[in-house]
């Protein structure tokens, strides 16, 4: 009897764990949805595309000023996250298959931590380093300094010892975000069609685009509304203003909420089992829609399908290799990729570095650079992505069309650019700018207050009848007024200084603003009728390696050295460094306009003219091969997708391919 009690207690104590077990099963069965899932991937992209494409681009000139930086150190940091993506893209999509949201969630928390570790310096080497002249009436004023030559280096080793430490800190975190970023374009874009209906996934697609495309647009006014706050979120030192040259806002904000976004979806995403109910009811419905479209062959089947997941790495490589061999002996794909990369190197550059040159140009500041930029180039961007496609559906073009249509629009590219040359006067700089008239100041106060002013370590200009002084005591001020922010007694007369730089009076602003609209929708003009050519002039069964090998060659060969490249030209056209008592090189405080916008253009145009020159001989070598192929004269209505002595039976299927093709990929361009 003891026995028959213990045995039927034990039964049910079972029973209980069996219910139990089912209902956790069915409460994760609803809460893990695909919807649920769809709906952290957009948040996933939202974090991303703010962080990278938004927050990074509009701080890097505050991070210059903060941390004492050249353009072409600082460069560093967008670079780092291009090269990131691509060492782990492919290692990401192989590796990370069996378990696709649970390395979007190591994804997300991998991006999270990488802002942490950018957004830290602040916390850790961030200083109010502004000398408070206008608070102490003293060392920006025509005195004597009382500093000492011990004290002067002791404040010079700490300072570069901070900064030092700071950019270790921002690689890392660049680094980070790369990595992390990597699963968003790679294991959730192919989760989410694993999970959804192939007739219905597009219209997901569709608003995971939107969101990508939108996001960077918030990034960028987010951006330029923290940088609008005091670095510390509290009251800045008195008669220290937005405009001023030395105002570092609060660049760091926008790293932590995407941090803490990034950390809560990415936590729930682990949460995620491997496969979903609805993923093997897709498999079926695709398979029955392939079915459909092949007009009655033989689908494979699911053995067939379970073999090659169980593929070994070494088994794929074999298999890798000859499509790798197959697409990189394709002249018109090569040609055509080259091509694309200088356009790559174009909108990194400029996506790193248009806010700094709007605010240097027109003496505007960082937040407001940030709206302007943001405001301009987002929707010019999308504008031509959205035109791009509507030309390649209505028109129907095939391969051959787009890329005559990818040649002439490079030529249009090139006249645009030269939009770029519009610029406005280069400040008249006491003692730099040759163009700078001092005689208002009499050279014995001048050379009087001169000994005991700062050198390049300081920068808090004042403006004299249109001339600019690097600080008040070397236009030989002696007064402050802290009410109206003026400097009296300046020039050894009767003078008033006001605080900043001049101002040049451009008048430049709203024509640079269109020109700098048309250059970017005629730039992304380009994008969806090159994804047409990138996968029309490769064999079908090439079309995934061709699209990997293009992602690397984007972001190793353009989007790494574009920044670093026009950062370089940047740096070469200022006349006034910023230097520390070491005699260290910082931050550029002013620019020779003319020289940076020269240099800027000498760039663009270069890369442009090489890329489509390289269109264009892709472009007839593809007509050429196609015309030597083909049984009937050449004709832009043939099919051009594959070469082929046989007109392709079934047009629609083709066309199909293409477009699933095309909205599987354009989520990682957008990106770019």
């Amino acid at each position: 009897q003891h026995y028959y009690i213990t045995n039927n207690l034990r039964n049910m104590a079972s029973l209980a764990v069996s219910t139990s077990d089912d209902e956790m099963k069915e409460k994760k069965r609803r809460i893990f949805t695909p919807h649920f899932y769809f709906f952290l991937w957009c948040g996933c992209i939202a974090a991303q595309s703010m962080l990278v494409s938004g927050f990074l681009n509009v701080v890097l000139t505050t991070i210059q000023v903060e941390f004492q930086m050249s353009s072409a150190k600082a460069a560093l940091f967008p670079s780092n996250y291009d090269i990131a993506v691509a060492v782990t893209v492919l290692v990401v999509a192989h590796f990370g298959s069996s378990h696709k949201p649970r390395t979007l969630g190591i994804g997300m928390i991998l991006l999270s931590t990488g802002a942490l570790f950018f957004a830290l310096p602040h916390f850790i080497y961030g200083r109010d380093n502004i000398v408070e002249a206008k608070n102490s009436d003293k060392m920006y004023l025509c005195e004597t300094s009382d500093s000492t030559n011990s004290e002067i280096k002791s404040d010079c080793l700490d300072e570069t010892m901070g900064n030092s430490g700071a950019y270790t800190l921002l690689t890392i975190g660049s680094i980070l975000i790369g990595l992390g970023a990597s699963p968003v374009y790679t294991a959730g874009t192919t989760f989410c069609d694993e999970i959804f209906s192939p007739l219905k996934v597009s219209v997901y697609f569709g608003i995971s685009y939107g969101i990508g495309a939108v996001a960077p647009a918030v990034g960028y006014i987010l951006g330029g509304l923290f940088l609008g706050f005091y670095k510390s979120l509290g009251e800045p030192p008195e008669g220290l203003t937005v405009d001023n040259a030395n105002w570092v806002g609060a660049w760091w904000l926008g790293f932590l909420i995407c941090a803490l976004i990034g950390y809560i979806f990415g936590f729930l995403l682990l949460l995620f089992p491997a496969q979903l109910p609805e993923c093997e009811d897709v498999k079926r419905k695709k398979l029955e829609l392939n079915i459909q479209i092949a007009n009655g062959e033989e689908a494979p089947t699911n053995e067939a399908a379970t073999v090659a997941e169980d593929h070994t790495f070494l088994a794929l490589l074999k298999d890798m290799l000859p499509l790798l061999k197959g697409v990189l002996m394709n002249p018109v794909f090569v040609l055509i990729v080259l091509g694309s990369i200088t356009d790559s190197l174009i909108i990194s550059a400029f996506a790193a570095w248009l806010p700094k040159m709007v605010e240097s140009q027109f003496g505007v500041s960082s937040s407001i650079a940030a709206y302007i930029t943001g405001g301009v180039t987002v929707p010019g961007a999308a504008g031509g992505i959205i035109v791009s496609g509507i030309i390649v559906k209505y028109r129907k073009l095939n391969g051959l069309q787009c890329a005559k249509w990818q040649a002439f629009i490079g030529l249009v590219c090139i006249l645009s650019q030269l939009g770029l040359l519009i610029h406005c006067p280069t400040l008249n700089i006491d003692g730099i700018n040759p163009q700078a008239d001092t005689s208002k100041c009499s050279a014995a106060s001048a050379t009087t207050c001169k000994v005991a002013c700062p050198e390049n370590d300081v920068y808090e200009p004042v403006c004299i009848d249109g001339i600019t002084y690097t600080t008040p005591c070397t236009a030989a001020c002696t007064s402050y007024n802290a009410t109206s922010s003026d400097f009296y007694d300046c020039c050894g007369a009767d003078t008033i200084a006001t605080a900043g730089s001049c101002d040049t009076q451009c008048k430049w602003l709203i024509p640079y603003i269109i020109c700098l609209f048309l250059i970017m929708f005629f730039t992304f003009l380009n994008n969806v009728i090159f994804l047409t050519v990138n996968l029309r002039c490769v064999k079908d069964s090439e079309r995934v390696m061709a699209i990997s090998l293009q992602s690397v060659a984007f972001r190793v060969f353009g989007a790494f050295p574009g920044p670093i490249i026009l950062g370089a030209f940047i740096d070469k056209a200022c006349i006034l460094w910023n230097e520390n008592e070491c005699g260290e090189k910082g931050a550029c405080q002013e620019y020779n306009n003319s020289e940076l916008m020269t240099g800027a253009v000498t760039m663009a145009m270069i890369a442009k003219i090489v890329g489509t020159i390289l269109y264009f001989i892709g472009w007839r070598l593809w007509a050429h091969r196609e015309a030597q192929n083909s049984s009937i004269p050449y004709s832009d209505d043939v099919k051009c997708g594959v070469v082929t002595n046989a007109v392709t039976a079934d047009n629609e299927s083709d066309d199909l391919e293409l477009k699933e093709d095309l909205s599987k990929v354009e989520l990682s361009n957008i990106s770019l």
